[in-house]
């Protein structure tokens, strides 16, 4: 005689979820975001700087948790904004101000992207100098994110990518994904780093409302 296993008038397990992949981070490591000075006040100026021009500014009136930005053409900005769903809004380029008819008008929660090629380095650098000398006051920096533009970083790069990421409140760095040059990243396919680095994102940027 057969003996059936499990409880026969229970309904079936749900399946299994897809695990979930990740991806190793050959410039952080085990570090998911890197502590910088919160304010521009802490951050000290480099004296011999002086500014391009001033940063182009962009008013945005889609007022989210999250602004994203980017400092060049072509920095990632939709893919990034894409990880955190309705809670953030691609701002395109220029550093976001609230604009609207809402009064009075919030100071938005901004994240910078940039590629670490040579033209993302030099812009993050550029945004760095500028928040430092208190030439960004009219929204919040959250943070930097860096986004690889290759799968394999020199070491000149690497040694940028880790600089720039501790001269802004929290930095980010996203390795590269060859997949996501032939399609967006799906949702339920993000790796764990990235959501880890989204997670402490956004809840920067809950605490900064609550304040």
């Amino acid at each position: 005689m057969i003996l059936r296993q499990g409880n026969p008038f229970l309904d079936a397990p749900p399946p299994a979820e897809p695990e979930i992949p990740d991806i190793p981070d050959e410039v952080l490591g085990n570090e998911i975001i890197v502590r910088g000075p919160g304010s521009p006040d802490n951050l000290g100026v480099t004296p011999e700087w002086s500014p391009k021009e001033a940063w182009p500014r962009s008013k945005v009136t889609d007022h989210r948790l999250l602004t994203i930005f980017g400092l060049h053409g072509g920095a990632g900005t939709s893919t990034v904004a894409s990880f955190f769903g309705e809670d953030a809004v691609d701002a395109g380029q220029g550093f976001p101000i609230a604009g609207g008819w809402t009064r009075p008008l919030p100071v938005l929660n901004v994240l910078a992207v940039a590629r670490t090629h040579h033209v993302g380095l030099m812009a993050a650098e550029e945004l760095t100098q500028q928040w430092a000398h208190g030439r960004l006051p009219e929204s919040r920096l959250i943070g930097l994110v860096l986004v690889d533009d290759g799968p394999n970083l020199s070491s000149g790069q690497k040694r940028a990518v880790k600089r720039l990421l501790k001269k802004t409140p929290r930095g980010g760095h996203i390795p590269w994904r060859e997949e996501w040059r032939h399609y967006s990243p799906s949702s339920d396919q993000i790796p764990l780093r990235i959501k880890r680095l989204t997670q402490v994102l956004l809840k920067a940027a809950q605490n900064e409302e609550e304040k």
